[in-house]
């Protein structure tokens, strides 16, 4: 997945659940534009990723590929 499709399945997802990414920057902590900017060179850590999944209640899962 590259960084537009990152975004996109991100902002995607907020839109399942009602949200934009002004709601999510909120609930990050943080402000729109910073979120607005990571997410399109993709520079969320791993932690963060899984705290933004379970903000919007996902789980994120490791399955071994055959």
């Amino acid at each position: 997945m590259n960084n537009t499709e990152f975004e996109f399945f991100i902002k995607g997802k907020l839109a399942e659940n009602g949200l934009n990414l002004t709601k999510l920057a909120e609930m990050l902590g943080t402000s729109h534009s910073n979120v607005s900017q990571r997410l399109k060179r993709g520079s969320f850590s791993s932690l963060e990723l899984y705290h933004i999944a379970d903000l919007l209640g996902y789980d994120i899962e490791w399955i071994k590929r055959k």
